[in-house]
């Protein structure tokens, strides 16, 4: 690679400026850069940072009883728009696996392909102390932000979301079930550099495509 071609990318990378946006909530207090959410039961660990954000978490079990998670009664809910979990329906995912030789000057492939269809569990089930992971979700899908920098309160801002869980300590979920629910909202943007994006690399935090 030519240091032509390396200083015209770092030129580009510097001209391009993408958007940052800050994460607050009203129910979860920030520790060591990280929203997380616990009670005598489970924590939820929280990453949103990616292009347009994720809605991904880690669930843990902190008992010493499995615990059980209903996808279906579980949701994503942005600007208080429920998207449940879980859907009824069944994805099939294809594979190929194949070989190439050369003879005479010709590339020969050979190979197969296969499909295989898989149905999302809607209930799942942790063992005790040891944890799941959920990413399903783009927080930011079409952002309609402002053009310049801003804060915003939990009343101004341009999106709340909240992640509202299901919990039971049995498959049938008739005991103890209880449900938990996180808070959040876009509390600042802020434009940036391209080259400078992952200076604000964090987990409360994400940034929107390239501009």
């Amino acid at each position: 690679m030519s240091s032509l071609f390396i200083l015209c990318v770092l030129l580009l990378s510097s001209c391009m400026t993408s958007k940052v946006l800050f994460v607050e909530s009203t129910t979860i207090t920030l520790k060591e850069n990280m929203y997380s959410f616990e009670n005598d039961s489970i924590r939820i660990s929280y990453n949103f940072w990616s292009e347009d954000g994720s809605m991904s978490f880690i669930i843990y079990n902190k008992l010493n009883i499995p615990i059980y998670i209903d996808w279906k009664k579980s949701a994503f809910i942005p600007n208080e728009k429920m998207i449940s979990y879980w859907q009824d329906e069944t994805n099939t995912v294809s594979s190929y696996s194949g070989s190439n030789r050369v003879a005479y000057g010709v590339n020969y492939t050979n190979g197969r392909s296969k499909s295989k269809s898989i149905k999302e569990e809607r209930i799942d089930m942790i063992t005790p102390h040891a944890f799941i992971s959920k990413y399903s979700f783009k927080i930011l899908p079409k952002p309609k932000l402002p053009a310049t920098d801003q804060i915003f309160d939990i009343h101004s801002t341009p999106l709340k979301f909240r992640n509202y869980i299901a919990v039971s300590t049995t498959e049938q979920f008739d005991k103890n079930v209880f449900y938990v629910d996180n808070d959040f909202y876009i509390h600042e943007v802020m434009r940036c550099p391209l080259d400078k994006l992952y200076k604000y690399k964090s987990p409360h935090t994400f940034h929107t495509k390239p501009m």
